[in-house]
């Protein structure tokens, strides 16, 4: 009789119109036939041949999940609901990834018995010659608790939530009942923030294992999709501000405040220059987050001066 083997990783993989990069991306995660691994690419409503390429590859550790146009993060939700590895990865269907891949984080997560493991990567361009480190001050080759890691990302001004650079266990997503807030731009911070919050062990490693390809074309740099990630910014800060304000996170309140104020900025640079609606921006995050909330993250004069600055083109 057959023995399945064990799935020791599951990787999510949201697929909106990837019919350039879907199969081969899942090709090379499948030929690494050594560990046990499931594949489960969530087709979120495309219009081009994403899915009939998908239903080609004949293997039985690929789950295509269908569903109507609901974007990246209500399709990674879908896929958690039903992966069984003892560790997840995510990544998107427009990048690539070092040989062994999988092979490596694995025995990286497990050697330090990590509840996450982050690693590192690549931003680069199409032509693979520009490429410079996604973080460059992490605290490589050694492990954190969650808390400790959010004071040290707000410390050293990295904040690395891309979720390509992490491998977490199963067990940990389960136990904390994480999940991605669902919408359209940014989430991803919040989902990293919240898997640090539950203040498991983080072990860090410096391998750049992952190619994060800049595409000028992305809907990210679409005009219309400006206010999108503005209002996404708001839900973000006002989401981390809530965060702050419980009881079990008062370890992590002064850093979560002041992370608050880094997204902040990011939020300004969108209203200053990119949004059309700048009325509605301003109005909706008056709403959501008080000019006392912002003041409690002020910790140096830098950040003093921003509020300032922010009040005057946000709260008068």
């Amino acid at each position: 009789m057959h023995m399945k083997k064990p799935t020791d990783i599951s990787i999510i993989i949201p697929a909106f119109n990837a019919q350039n990069t879907i199969g081969g991306l899942v090709a090379s995660l499948l030929s690494e036939s050594d560990i046990g691994t499931e594949v489960i690419a969530v087709d979120d409503g495309s219009t081009d041949d994403t899915a009939a390429i998908l239903q080609a590859i004949d293997d039985e550790r690929l789950v295509v999940i269908s569903q109507n146009n609901l974007g990246v993060y209500a399709a990674r939700n879908a896929a958690l609901a039903v992966h069984r590895g003892e560790w997840v990865v995510f990544l998107d269907a427009d990048d690539r990834i070092e040989e062994g891949f999988l092979r490596e984080r694995l025995k990286s997560a497990r050697a330090n018995r990590a509840d996450v493991a982050i690693f590192n990567g690549w931003h680069t361009d199409n032509s693979g010659l520009l490429r410079r480190p996604v973080h460059r001050k992490q605290p490589y080759a050694q492990a954190l608790n969650g808390h400790a890691w959010i004071q040290q990302c707000v410390a050293q001004k990295e904040w690395p939530h891309y979720l390509w650079l992490q491998m977490v266990r199963s067990s940990y997503i389960r136990k904390n009942n994480l999940r991605f807030q669902e919408g359209k731009s940014h989430k991803d911070i919040l989902w990293t923030i919240n898997l640090a919050a539950a203040n498991g062990l983080f072990y860090f490693a410096g391998r750049k294992d992952y190619f994060y390809i800049t595409n000028p074309a992305s809907i990210t740099h679409r005009q219309d999709y400006y206010d999108i990630r503005a209002y996404s910014y708001i839900d973000v800060i006002s989401d981390i501000l809530a965060l702050s304000s419980q009881p079990q996170h008062h370890e992590i309140r002064t850093p979560l405040r002041r992370h608050a104020l880094v997204e902040c900025r990011h939020f300004l640079g969108l209203y200053r220059r990119k949004i059309a609606n700048r009325q509605a921006a301003r109005m909706r995050f008056r709403q959501r987050v008080t000019l006392r909330q912002l003041i409690a993250g002020v910790s140096n004069l830098s950040d003093l001066f921003f509020v300032l600055k922010f009040v005057v083109k946000i709260y008068m």
